[in-house]
């Protein structure tokens, strides 16, 4: 019966050392204890006893030339350093941290907020459409304007939680907005508002 190994950080940390230090005939312990010395400041013995750990759960294995490698076939999980979730080796995303997808995607697919070049091709965009006012936006990013219009402004956080949206969508529904110059952001008393657009 296959049974789910679920690794710690310092166990994910061996893992990626090996990954680093792993050439086509294996590794070499002596390279991995001073990786992971540097990185993470583990002792030689807690770098053998991870390693006993993964050899013992088939994620390192012997191979043919009788070296340890990581045994590519194994899957083992680990938890997402945003959100927590669980996710399988396979289902990594990240160099510096290990996401899941949708952190991943989230944390990497940023709308700029102020951006010229965005605000002159979408009014070029809306204009060859004959598209005015909210025509052409998603439901979505309307009921957001209707929103900050129906408040006068609204705080970015007020719009997170109404429509329950991450701040990154938040933010990319808003960086939208903005470029069709029906919203643009105002700061009173050191608090950031989105308000409707003054031409």
């Amino acid at each position: 019966m296959d049974y789910k190994i679920q690794l710690d950080e310092e166990e994910r940390g061996i893992i990626k050392c090996i990954e680093e230090a792993q050439i086509d005939r294996g590794f070499h312990i002596r390279d991995i204890i001073k990786k992971a010395k540097e990185h993470y400041g583990m002792s030689r013995s807690k770098v053998y006893e991870i390693v006993g750990y993964l050899e013992f759960h088939d994620i390192i294995i012997s191979n043919k030339s009788g070296n340890r490698e990581l045994n590519k076939d194994k899957t083992y999980y680990i938890k997402c350093q945003n959100c927590g979730c669980g996710i399988s080796n396979s289902e990594i995303f990240g160099e510096e941290e290990d996401l899941c997808e949708e952190c991943y995607m989230e944390d990497h697919q940023k709308i700029r907020l102020a951006d010229p070049w965005a605000v002159r091709s979408k009014k070029i965009f809306r204009k060859n459409a004959g598209f005015e006012g909210t025509e052409g936006l998603s439901d979505l990013q309307k009921s957001i304007y209707e929103f900050i219009c129906s408040k006068g402004r609204a705080k970015p956080e007020e719009i997170s939680k109404e429509f329950g949206l991450s701040k990154r969508e938040a933010e990319n529904q808003w960086a939208i907005l903005r470029h069709c110059e029906l919203i643009g952001g105002q700061k009173q008393d050191g608090v950031f508002y989105m308000a409707p657009f003054k031409s």
